[in-house]
């Protein structure tokens, strides 16, 4: 069995948080410090412009995770649906990496109100069981947010059978596969971007978080991930805030989702809250773990949820009373995605 999914010996300091060891958990002599080591999984969820509002705290036998709003998003997202489905993201990775090392848990919420949102997770250990390398653990170091051309490759109907199944009464998941659908979304899509990257605001808070392709920073996203070359990454950062990109994008953004992206997936909720938000980032991360496992790719694209009322757009098409949580494009893709810079399990975590 590989227990090092990566080989990251000269990686610069703000990536050694994708260098998990398996064989480490093993060494840990207390609880502590095996929940310690847990956390360097959930740290490694998708958040919004990579913020990683999220930090933890370990009490006897309990993981308490809270958001972080000094790493909040006050202009994009300021209901702060964005962050919570972050932290739910962040959860789902810690829940399976306590399966795969024979964890028994329990997850209580705890919402006092104004925010003073917090998420107790207990653990006990159960009888340890044979795991392989099909558990879901081994995709959480490998999942990239890939916002390349996908290929016209259909996907299997029994993945898609699976994906489906982590949907429940009060939550939906929906595969859009039919081109004039995926045309309509797609128009939403493209205009949705084109109205945030109007805003002033919006422009400057995303700018931010825009780094070069050699940043120092743990957070934020290389431009890279963009496509974009290291010389111009430099100035990437101060154009964005500046001139809205999008407009001079617009045709290719469109051909990016028509042309080259087979499928989309929508989740929706029965209900608009933060146990919504968190369920639908739990279920959107086993959704990108599921998919990465059969080597398909995945790009969250959030505009269309948060912005004005173009979620509503997306309920008419699809003919949906459900409110629209998170949105992605999926597919196969040749062309592989560079990891995001990462705050370390040990910089988020109090003991």
């Amino acid at each position: 069995m590989l227990y090092s999914i990566n080989n990251l010996n000269n990686m610069k300091s703000n990536y050694k948080a994708w260098n998990i060891d398996y064989k480490d958990f093993h060494s840990k002599k207390t609880l502590v410090d095996e929940l310690k080591f847990l956390v360097n999984f959930a740290v490694l969820a998708p958040s919004s412009h990579n913020s990683q509002p999220w930090k933890f705290e370990i009490k006897d036998n309990e993981i308490i995770l809270r958001p972080d709003f000094e790493r909040s998003l006050p202009f994009s997202d300021k209901n702060h649906r964005q962050l919570y489905i972050s932290l739910g993201a962040a959860l789902e990775n810690l829940l399976i990496a306590a399966n795969y090392y024979n964890f028994k848990t329990n997850v209580k919420y705890i919402n006092t109100g104004s925010d003073n949102f917090s998420i107790i997770i207990s653990f006990e250990k159960s009888e340890a069981k044979e795991q392989n390398n099909e558990h879901l653990v081994f995709s959480i170091p490998r999942r990239r947010t890939n916002r390349n051309k996908y290929s016209d490759c259909a996907l299997d109907q029994s993945l898609i059978n699976k994906i489906a199944g982590f949907a429940d009464v009060d939550t939906k998941i929906d595969f859009i596969l039919e081109k004039d659908k995926k045309d309509k979304i797609s128009d939403v899509v493209s205009n949705a971007l084109i109205t945030a990257m109007d805003q002033k605001d919006f422009r400057k808070e995303l700018s931010e978080y825009i780094k070069s392709n050699i940043t120092n920073s743990p957070v934020g996203m290389p431009a890279s991930g963009f496509g974009i070359p290291t010389s111009i990454s430099l100035f990437a950062s101060s154009m964005l805030k500046r001139i809205n990109m999008n407009n001079i994008t617009k045709k290719q953004d469109e051909a990016l989702l028509k042309n080259f992206t087979p499928a989309f997936i929508l989740i929706s909720t029965k209900n608009d809250n933060v146990e919504d938000w968190i369920k639908s980032g739990r279920i959107y991360e086993s959704v990108t773990l599921e998919a990465e496992k059969n080597n398909i790719k995945t790009a969250p694209m959030a505009a269309a949820i948060q912005i004005g009322e173009f979620y509503k757009d997306l309920q008419r098409i699809l003919d949906l009373s459900f409110r629209p949580q998170v949105f992605c494009r999926v597919g196969f893709c040749e062309k592989s995605a560079s990891m995001s810079p990462r705050l370390t399990g040990d910089k988020v975590t109090k003991i």
